[in-house]
C-alpha cells in the first residue's frame, strides 16, 4: 500500500468517525431538547391548573357559597314536607339530584386533578356544576344527612364490564327505619323501595365491596352485591413463620383482561396472626392474583400467587420472601443519581 491510499483511507475513516460522533451530539441535543421541553410544558400547565383551581375557589367563596348553602337547605325543607317517610325521602333526593346535578354536570377528567381535589365540600361540586360517582355521593350524602337519615358510602376498588373496560365505582346505602340499609345511587336512579343489590353486578364482574364511614373501612358488604361469592382466608408466611400487618393486592383477570380490586380505594391487611379472610366474587373465566407486601423501611417483601375460586378454596398460604425495593428507596436512587449526573457535568464544565 502507497502512502498516498494509506492517506486517503485514514481521512475517510477520521471523517466517517467525525460523522458519527456529530450525528451523536446531534441526537443527544435533540433529545435533552424533547425533554426540556416536555418539562417545561408540563410546569406550565402545572401553574395554570393550580392558578385556575385557586381563583376559581375564591370566587367560589366569596360570591357562591353562601347562596349554595341557602339553597340546599331550603330544599332539603321542601323535600321534607313533601315526604311522609324516609323511603318517600330518599327518593325525593334522588330525583332532585339527578335532575339538578346528574343530569346537567359534567364528568372530572384527569386535567381537573387539582380543581377536584381543592375541596370536598358539596356545594363547590355544584358550583362548579361537575362531578363522578363518589361526588354525586358526596351531594347526595349531603342531603340525606340535612333530611334526617342515616347514610353511609359504599365503594369498590375496581371492575371489569361486559365489554372488557377497567373502572371502579361508589354510591351511597340509607338505614331506613334503623333496620335495613338499602341501596342509593343519584347516577344510576337508583333508590328504594326496589332492591338493587344485585343490579351492579348484572353489569359488571365486582371486586369486593366495602362500606366506609367518616372515611373508615368498616363492614365488608360483597355477598350482598354479588351472588356467588368465596370467602378465602390468606396467610403470609416467611421461612414458615406467620407475617403480621402485611398489606394486601388484589387483581382480577378476565378475558385477558386485569383490574386491581384490592390495594387502593379497599385496603387489607393481615393481622397479627398474619391471616385476612376475603371475599370474591366467583365468576367463569375469571382468576385473582394475590400479592403480600411486608414493608420495610427502604425495601419489602413480596409474594404472589394466583387462584381459581369455586372449589372451596378455603386457606392460602403465601410466602413472602421476595426482596425489592419499595417506593421510597426508588425515589432516594434516582435523586442520588441525579445529583452525581448534575455533579458531573459541573466538573467537567470546570476542566473545560
Amino acid at each position: 500500500m502507497d502512502f498516498k491510499n494509506w492517506f486517503t483511507q485514514k481521512r475517510n475513516s477520521i471523517s466517517s468517525r467525525l460523522d458519527h460522533q456529530s450525528f451523536c451530539k446531534t441526537g443527544k441535543f435533540l433529545l435533552r431538547c424533547a425533554v426540556f421541553g416536555i418539562v417545561i410544558i408540563m410546569l406550565l400547565y402545572l401553574i395554570y391548573a393550580t392558578i385556575y383551581a385557586v381563583c376559581a375557589y375564591a370566587i367560589y367563596s366569596h360570591y357562591a357559597a353562601e347562596d349554595i348553602e341557602a339553597y340546599l337547605s331550603k330544599t332539603s325543607e321542601e323535600i321534607l314536607i313533601k315526604s311522609s317517610n324516609e323511603t318517600e325521602i330518599v327518593q325525593n333526593i334522588v330525583n332532585w339530584e339527578l335532575r339538578e346535578f346528574v343530569l346537567t354536570s359534567e364528568r372530572f377528567q384527569i386535567q381537573d386533578l387539582i380543581l377536584r381535589g381543592i375541596s370536598t365540600k358539596p356545594s363547590w361540586y355544584l358550583f362548579l356544576n361537575k362531578g363522578n360517582c363518589g361526588e354525586l355521593g358526596i351531594v347526595f350524602e349531603d342531603m340525606a344527612n340535612r333530611t334526617g337519615l342515616t347514610c353511609r358510602k359504599v365503594a369498590i376498588n375496581g371492575f371489569i364490564d361486559l365489554e372488557g373496560h377497567t373502572e371502579n365505582h361508589a354510591w351511597s346505602e340509607v338505614l331506613l327505619n334503623g333496620t335495613e340499609w338499602v341501596v342509593a345511587d343519584s347516577g344510576f336512579n337508583f333508590y328504594p323501595p326496589a332492591d338493587h343489590y344485585f343490579n351492579y353486578s348484572e353489569i359488571w364482574l365486582l371486586g369486593p365491596v366495602y362500606a366506609f364511614e367518616d372515611g373508615a373501612q368498616v363492614e365488608d358488604r360483597t355477598a350482598h352485591y354479588i351472588p356467588n361469592t368465596e370467602r378465602i382466608i390468606v396467610m403470609s408466611t416467611r421461612g414458615g413463620e406467620a407475617i403480621p400487618n402485611c398489606s394486601i393486592e388484589i387483581e382480577m383477570n378476565n378475558n385477558g383482561k386485569s383490574q386491581r380490586v384490592v390495594g387502593t380505594t379497599i385496603k387489607l391487611k393481615t393481622n397479627e396472626s398474619g391471616l385476612c379472610p376475603v371475599t370474591l366474587g366467583v365468576y367463569d373465566n375469571t382468576s385473582y392474583t394475590l400479592r403480600i407486601i411486608d414493608l420495610k423501611s427502604i425495601y419489602q417483601y413480596e409474594g404472589e400467587t394466583g387462584i381459581i375460586l369455586g372449589n372451596n378454596t378455603g386457606e392460602i398460604k403465601i410466602e413472602v420472601d421476595q426482596p425489592r425495593p419499595n417506593a421510597a428507596s426508588a425515589v432516594f436512587i434516582v435523586l442520588i443519581i441525579t445529583t452525581l449526573c448534575i455533579w458531573r457535568h459541573i466538573l467537567r464544565k470546570k476542566q473545560i
